[in-house]
């Protein structure tokens, strides 16, 4: 094999890698029965495992076809994760229609469920019409089209980043008497009324390359 091949197959090993290693978990609902309860079903469950905080299954309203999760009055669900480094990016896609009360929340935890620790709490208030984060950052909400939420995580810096709508918002630390590292997605309803979560997604970011370098692909080459 000459070095062009070596090379070529070298690069091509890279990015089965880069692909194998970028997509840690995603959920669009659609493999779930219109209708149905969230809790129990990939993973989610109600807060503290009560069905009693449960979300629910629609096929009226989706960004990717055919579903969206919709988080009613007393939802309280949450998706575990056991991520204890690296860099992470976390993302999901919001629609709050058009006369929409009360408040809502996007949030994510270092610790679940023991010992509960909050990273980060992004509030939906309707009745003001702005969503702000625990730093005092604020945002008009955007009604009645799906709005990308993303959050960038650095557990070796214990550094986020926060966008709505790709405006950024706020740098902070990502937790205080926590620990660094991703527990848990929690979408709660504090009393408001329904909006609706799709393809959400947690992926980790600069892993691929991490431990490869162009020497170690030239002494490949060589």
């Amino acid at each position: 094999m000459n070095n062009f091949h070596r090379f070529v197959t070298v690069c091509s090993a890279l990015l089965i890698i880069a692909s194998a290693a970028s997509a840690d978990w995603s959920d669009n609902f659609d493999s779930y029965a219109a209708g149905s309860g969230l809790h129990g079903q990939g993973g989610w469950a109600g807060w503290e495992n009560d069905p009693a905080w449960d979300a629910f299954i629609v096929d009226s309203l989706s960004l990717s076809t055919n579903n969206s999760v919709a988080i009613v009055d007393t939802t309280d669900i949450v998706q575990e994760f056991t991520e204890t480094t690296g860099e992470w990016e976390m993302t999901a896609w919001c629609y709050i229609p058009t006369g929409s009360t009360g408040d809502q929340f996007f949030i994510m935890l270092n610790r679940y469920p023991t010992s509960p620790n909050w990273s980060l709490q992004i509030k939906f208030d309707s009745n003001a019409g702005t969503l702000s984060t625990q730093g005092g950052s604020t945002e008009a909400i955007i009604n009645d089209q799906w709005v990308e939420v993303k959050i960038e995580i650095y557990l070796d810096m214990n550094t986020k980043h926060i966008y709505y709508n790709g405006t950024f918002m706020e740098s902070a630390a990502w937790q205080a008497g926590g620990v660094n590292e991703i527990a848990a997605l929690d979408l709660f309803s504090d009393g408001g009324s329904t909006i609706f979560w799709d393809d959400c997604e947690l992926v980790q970011t600069g892993v691929a390359l991490e431990h490869t370098t162009w020497g170690h692909i030239k002494t490949v080459l060589q």
